[in-house]
């Protein structure tokens, strides 16, 4: 057997905290992230359109918006705040659905429960690997004895002690386990000398009923493995949510810019009316009460116009919070966005709809795969009634009396082998367990009928909004027309005297409620769409954050 010298077990101990200094917390995130981007990059690719976005969790910097397309145009209808948008950074659709998932808060925390996730299987995938243990200590005594009249005795000790093990549990329920320890004591006075005692023990226990095979012995890293695939399906469904959400508040903050903007409009137009009919009522030509009418109308109309500024720097304000970027900055959205939405009917049946949802829609695989898994832990809890038997093998040497380092002898051993049997006859916790897995499979199995319904009723009330959404928009045109007709044939009876206050001031308000129906009846259709889109599992999301539709691309679900 190897002999180590009396003194290396001192240096090794003295050498330890020196050589675990030098692993740095930045040495070990290194090796968390490796290890844990290695477990997300496997994983991933068994999920469609999970992206590239999970291999990174670190913060964004600060915002460099100096970089970006400035407009220098002070919009007149923001009256006295169109300072907002002096020198504001132009944010296309893309470019702000980038800046959200870089930047959006929540969108990172989602990033960083998947990465937990992960990183809490790297401990569990320990469990089944080798594992080393090891340490030690060195403690120095004085010890000094009165054996008479100015007479001592002084003994001085150095004691060194040291040990390290080996243990690894196979998939199997194998478990293997090693340990080498020693304890060294050298005498500095005193007349004695050195001693020392050192040992290596073996161990190999194997379950050959309860927890035998793979089946039980690996439970617990087969479902932290498949719950992280769980959470990388679940965030994969989430950036789609995301996309969809991010996109309408991006167009509501085109909507409220139009508001501002009609309300505007429509307070200048009236603005100009009042000022004829005050001109002809000075004439003699109008009442003083049609007047008066027309000049409460023309106040509404005002505040109508600050209400509508303000809600556009509002709705503005929190987009720059959805997207990460502080509330100081000057931002203006991308009016040309709003120019190119077209309405577009989706292809197929509704029946063809929820087909296709039932095929693709990620969270449904996680619904059915938990059913597995509920039937997986039914099957181990019926292996828990088994009773308890275990073969055992160990082996032990030490080292011989009076020896002076780490110096095993062979003649100083032990060998063991047997069988351990406990018939555990208290049953109850593992009757207990079994019912309770029977019955957390009836509920993964009404989860799941209720998953499959619940995506059916998603597909069709989205299949039906899009389709009302739709008329509405349709109707919403052929208002807008009648109003813009009616509004002149006022203006035309007011001009010749014919018509009256109360019949100008309502066409007027119609017009603006048609122009903002018209912007908001075009965004709901486009919305409605991205949300079927959403539903029926066929919303693909690039790495910008954009989307693609790719129905013919979608794999279908591994059987």
């Amino acid at each position: 057997m190897p002999r180590l010298s009396s003194s290396q077990p001192l240096i090794l101990a003295l050498m330890m905290p020196l050589l675990l200094s030098q692993c740095t917390s930045g040495f070990f995130r290194k090796r968390a992230d490796k290890e844990t981007f290695g477990i997300l990059g496997k994983k991933a690719s068994k999920v469609p359109n999970v992206g590239t976005g999970l291999m990174d969790i670190t913060p964004p910097p600060p915002i460099q918006m100096s970089d970006m397309l400035k407009k220098t145009q002070k919009p007149e209808f923001l009256g006295e705040r169109k300072f907002v948008e002096k020198d504001a950074t132009q944010l296309t659709l893309a470019k702000s659905l980038g800046l959200s998932v870089e930047r959006n808060r929540p969108y990172l925390r989602r990033k960083e429960i998947v990465y937990l996730d992960a990183l809490d299987l790297t401990a569990t995938r320990q469990r089944f690997s080798p594992i080393l243990d090891g340490g030690g200590g060195t403690r120095f005594t004085e010890r000094q004895v009165e054996t008479g009249v100015n007479n001592f005795v002084r003994t001085s000790t150095l004691t060194t002690t040291g040990g390290v093990g080996f243990s690894a549990l196979s998939r199997a329920g194998t478990r293997i386990a090693t340990d080498l320890t020693t304890d060294f004591v050298r005498f500095f006075t005193g007349g004695l000398g050195r001693a020392g005692d050192s040992s290596l023990a073996f161990s190999l226990s194997q379950p050959l009923l309860r927890g035998a095979g793979y089946l039980a012995a690996s439970e617990v890293l087969t479902q932290a493995e498949r719950d992280v695939l769980y959470t990388i399906r679940d965030f994969t469904q989430f950036r789609k949510s995301f996309a969809v959400d991010t996109t309408d508040s991006y167009f509501r903050v085109l909507q409220a810019r139009e508001a501002a903007k009609n309300a505007y409009m429509a307070y200048q137009a009236f603005s100009d009316t009042v000022k004829r009919e005050t001109a002809m009522a000075e004439a003699n030509r109008r009442s003083k009460s049609s007047l008066g009418r027309l000049r409460q109308a023309d106040i509404s109309n005002e505040r109508r116009w600050y209400t509508a500024v303000r809600n556009y720097e509002q709705a503005l304000d929190n987009f720059k919070i959805d997207l990460g970027i502080p509330v100081e900055e000057r931002i203006i959205l991308d009016e040309s966005d709003f120019s190119n939405l077209r309405i577009i009917d989706p292809p197929g049946t509704l029946d063809e709809a929820v087909e296709t949802a039932m095929s693709t829609r990620l969270d449904l695989w996680n619904a059915r795969d938990r059913v597995e898994d509920a039937e997986r832990r039914v099957r181990v809890a019926k292996q828990g009634l088994l009773p308890s038997l275990n073969s055992v093998v160990g082996y032990t040497t030490s080292s011989r009396p009076g020896s002076r380092g780490l110096e095993l002898s062979n003649r100083q051993r032990n060998i063991t082998a047997g069988l351990d049997l406990d018939l555990d006859l208290n049953r109850k916790p593992e009757r207990n367990t079994l019912r309770a897995a029977e019955i957390d499979l009836q509920r993964f199995n009404r989860d799941l009928e209720l998953n499959e319904e619940s995506i059916r009723n998603q597909v069709r009330t989205a299949w039906r909004d899009l389709e009302v959404a739709r008329k509405q928009y349709d109707l919403a045109q052929k208002g807008l027309a009648l109003s813009e007709e009616r509004l002149s044939i006022e203006e035309a009876f007011n001009i010749e005297g014919q018509g009256t206050a109360l019949d100008l001031i309502d066409a007027q308000q119609d017009l603006i409620d048609a122009r903002n129906l018209v912007v908001s009846t075009l965004i709901n259709h486009t919305i409605a769409r991205l949300r079927l889109w959403r539903d029926m599992g066929i919303l693909f999301i690039k790495k910008d954050g954009s989307w693609e539709r790719v129905l013919q691309q979608e794999p279908p679900r591994p059987e």
